[in-house]
């Protein structure tokens, strides 16, 4: 009797100091056929190990709550436990590519999504770059004008933000559209100096880099569709490696391409 008491002492101390942490989300778990989705507590761990608990208390494949334990990269080790405290192993999974939100097991999928996270508008997003089976996505809402050049350097100073995120496409079939499901980083400030004498953006130390524009490399091409549909939103869709010279940049690569702040840009 002692022995059932502290069981469920343990587990009454166990469970409410996991959701008082826990993050709402919406989780999605499909086992054996059986499909079971709604708003859930999610525990994040260390090296991007979690575990969850659906918030009505449903049982997933006969468990109260999953963890998954991260391996090595994009592999993890699932298991469940009961309300008697019984763990089952359901074995490896690996984070689906097509959906980063996932991951997959033999029989199993387990879908865990940020509930007030809600994927951007479309209208704002475009690739960055495909490069080795990886594809850099941005979301871009417009730009707005902040500042002008000055008469030896004209140009326009324009702000807007930037959220990345990423897609796998193993074998580099890279997709025509947005994946679904996506981890999104929070949106960050940035800055384009609109000018096809001296075309710059804002980096992170708070220099100004010149971009070498008509010329277009592949270490360049994110930075460079970005600062595009900043300073050129009606020319979108068009090919990033020849829409600057088609825009008239004519400068080629710059005799400095480091400036210390936005005065040292423009001052000639």
């Amino acid at each position: 009797m002692r022995l059932l008491q502290a069981l469920l002492v343990a587990l009454c101390l166990y469970f409410p100091a996991v959701a008082a942490q826990a993050d709402n989300a919406t989780c999605e778990i499909t086992v054996k056929g059986e499909r079971v989705d709604g708003p859930c507590r999610f525990q994040p761990h260390r090296g991007g190990s979690f575990s969850i608990a659906m918030m009505d208390g449903r049982l997933m494949g006969g468990a109260t709550s999953l963890s998954l334990d991260v391996v090595s990269a994009g592999v993890g080790e699932v298991r469940g436990l009961t309300a008697f405290g019984v763990r089952s192993r359901w074995g490896e999974a690996r984070r689906m590519g097509e959906d980063r939100a996932c991951w997959r097991g033999a029989d199993f999928t387990l879908c865990v999504r940020a509930a007030a996270v809600q994927p951007p508008p479309s209208s704002t997003v475009f690739s960055g770059r495909c490069h080795m089976d990886v594809c850099t996505w941005v979301d871009q809402p417009p730009a707005r004008q902040i500042g002008t050049g000055s008469i030896r350097v004209p140009g326009r100073r324009v702000e807007t933000t930037v959220s990345l995120a990423q897609s796998e496409h193993v074998g580099g079939s890279y997709p025509d559209r947005l994946p679904e499901g996506l981890d999104w980083t929070a949106p960050q400030p940035a800055q384009f100096f609109c000018s096809t004498f001296r075309p710059a953006f804002l980096d992170a130390d708070g220099s100004w880099m010149v971009l070498p524009l008509p010329e277009v490399f592949g270490a360049t091409e994110s930075v460079t569709r970005r600062y595009l549909r900043a300073c050129h939103p009606g020319a979108e869709g068009r090919d990033p490696y020849r829409m600057p010279a088609e825009l008239g940049y004519s400068a080629g690569m710059p005799r400095q391409d480091l400036y210390p702040d936005f005065d040292a840009l423009i001052r000639g």
